[in-house]
This record gives C-alpha cells, sequence and structure tokens, in this order.
C-alpha cells in the first residue's frame, strides 16, 4: 500500500516497530496530568488503530525527510552529514507537513482490506464446516464477534460474513463505551473486571440480534409451551485473559481455544513471557498481560485442541446448563 503512494522500501516489518515504539511512549505518559496547564484537549486513550496510523504517518515522514535531506545535500554538492542544524530543522517541518491525513488514512485503510483478505486466504481449514456444524446443533444460536481491534468477519465477504450475525469492536464501538462512562484503554486494563464493558455490550447485541430473530420467525425461538429458550452465552477465544477472564466476569460460560502445534497458534506465547511478533505491547504490559492470563486459568469452562472440538464442547456445556436447571 506505501508503495502505491510513492512511499518505496516501506516494510508491514517497519510500521510494526514504528508501532511498538509509539505505543511505549504512550505508556511513559500514561499518568493524567492534573496540572492546570493539562491539555484538556489530549487524548486520554489511544487505541491499536490510532498506534497503527500514527506509525504509517511517522514511517511516510521519515521517508519524506531523507528524500528532502538527500535533494538538499545534492543541490549543496555536499554531504547530509554535513547539513547544518536549521536546515534539518526545516526538512523536518516540510516532511511533517507534507505528509497528509487522507493519505494516512488511504494506507491503513488498504491495509485493513489487505488484512482482511488475508485471513480469509490462511483460515483454519475447519473453521467453516464447525462454525456450519454449531448451527446446524443449534438453529436459533447468534454468532458474534468480539475483538479488541479492527478485524471484522462482517468483511470477510468470501468466507466468514454469511456465518456471523454482528461484531462488537473495542476501537469501532468506542463512541458506545464512552457514553457508557466505562471505557480503559486496552494495554491500561489491569485485571479482568475492567474488561466487562465490552462483553456487556456484546451481551446486549446478541440478545437484541435473537429478539429480532424471533420477531422474524414468529416465535420460532419459543419453546413448545410458549415460554423462550433461555440465553445461555458461550464465549470461545484463545486468549486466557481476555476470551476467558473478561468474559466469565459477565456470565459467560468459557471455552479456551489453546490449539495443537500444527496450527501455529501465537496468542499462547503470553503465556510464556514471550511477545507475540504482531503485538505492540510493551514488556510492563506483556506481564500485566501474562498475570492477567495466569488468573484466568480457574475460569476456563471448556478447553480445545482443535476447532472441530468445538460443536461437542458447546453441547456438553448446555447440556451442563440444563443439569443445572
Amino acid at each position: 500500500a506505501m508503495s502505491n503512494f510513492g512511499y518505496m522500501d516501506i516494510q508491514p516489518s517497519d510500521i510494526v516497530e514504528t508501532g511498538k515504539e509509539i505505543r511505549a511512549q504512550v505508556s511513559e505518559t500514561e499518568d493524567v496530568d492534573t496540572s492546570a496547564s493539562a491539555d484538556p484537549l489530549k487524548p486520554t486513550t489511544v487505541n491499536h488503530k490510532e498506534i497503527r496510523m500514527a506509525a504509517i504517518r511517522k514511517e511516510m515522514e521519515q521517508f519524506i525527510l531523507k528524500t528532502k535531506l538527500k535533494q538538499t545535500a545534492e543541490d549543496w554538492a555536499t554531504d547530509v552529514g554535513d547539513l547544518t542544524a536549521p536546515v534539518r530543522k526545516s526538512a523536518e517541518k516540510w516532511a511533517r507537513t507534507t505528509v497528509h491525513s487522507s493519505v494516512v488514512q488511504a494506507v491503513y485503510n488498504a491495509w485493513e482490506m489487505e488484512r482482511h483478505h488475508a485471513a480469509e486466504r490462511h483460515l483454519f481449514p475447519e473453521a467453516i464446516s464447525t462454525i456450519k456444524q454449531i448451527q446446524e446443533d443449534h438453529p436459533n444460536v447468534i454468532i458474534g464477534a468480539v475483538t479488541d481491534g479492527s478485524a471484522n468477519p462482517m468483511l470477510m465477504v468470501f468466507s466468514l460474513m454469511p456465518l456471523f450475525d454482528f461484531t462488537v469492536s473495542w476501537e469501532d464501538d468506542l463512541d458506545k463505551v464512552q457514553q457508557m462512562e466505562q471505557f480503559q484503554e486496552l494495554s491500561s486494563v489491569g485485571k479482568s473486571d475492567g474488561l466487562s464493558w465490552i462483553y456487556r455490550l456484546a451481551v446486549e447485541k446478541g440478545k437484541e440480534m435473537s429478539d429480532l430473530t424471533k420477531e422474524i420467525k414468529k416465535d420460532a425461538a419459543s419453546s413448545e409451551d410458549g415460554e423462550d429458550i433461555e440465553w445461555v452465552w458461550v464465549h470461545v477465544g484463545d486468549d486466557l485473559a481476555y476470551d476467558v477472564g473478561g468474559a466469565a466476569t459477565t456470565g459467560a460460560k468459557t471455552v479456551y481455544v489453546e490449539l495443537a502445534p500444527e496450527y501455529g497458534q501465537t496468542a499462547r506465547l503470553r503465556l510464556d513471557g514471550k511477545r507475540p511478533g504482531w503485538t505492540t505491547e510493551t514488556e510492563e504490559q506483556l506481564e500485566k498481560h501474562r498475570k492477567m492470563m495466569m488468573n484466568a486459568m480457574e475460569k476456563v469452562d471448556a478447553k480445545i485442541t482443535h476447532l472441530n472440538q468445538l460443536p461437542e464442547a458447546i453441547n456438553e456445556l448446555l447440556k451442563g446448563e440444563d443439569e443445572t436447571e
């Protein structure tokens, strides 16, 4: 995407590394400034999208700066290293002015589109058949996605979109959360209770979709005695901290997806204190995440190592739910 706009030789890995640097800088200034000189317009949260866009902008500015300094040195028949500080400062201002926000947004949009296309190309072979089996076992099921970033199965039009009913995003639903006055930036959450808002939002959305389905089917989702089938939320995910710990705080039955080695799963690396290559977490945030994962282990209701085990795991959880009634 960068090369399409004339920014050659900027690799995706460069943006990831720059994002890590920006995340670290943000973490250093997380403490709220309550002094009279505090900037009232300074954002109190920075999400993954903002980090990504800031990294794209910074890489663009660095590319333009290097190009401008090289051109200036050639014009003056000198080396770049011999340019004076005032010249460099002017070139830096030139770079900041040249990069337009619309181009940054266009590059981000292109990246996001390719991300979803790549996700479709690399779906686990049994992913679609597993979801279809769940839908066959439970005709009234509502399937939604809860994400801490911008991943959205509703944009994966050739694979997952027909199988999902809704998506709730940590980033895209921020306006709703701010109205609820419950938002915390993901990296600042220190325990699972701080994650509950997004799962409450997901439950509300799921129940809304379920009610609409019943209306469309004219109460086809009601039991024979006329009473509605009890709502049961089963949350499936590969992150112990968020998918298990966070969802459990709002009453979900949890299925922890700790896939076998052949899947190449990376989320569990945090449990061993290792940073997945795609994350921008700082060391402090990584350690916080690891501790949350450890604390969430006792909240696992079921665990699977292969995706095709999921339908049976859900059936067993629902059977247990029926037996306790």
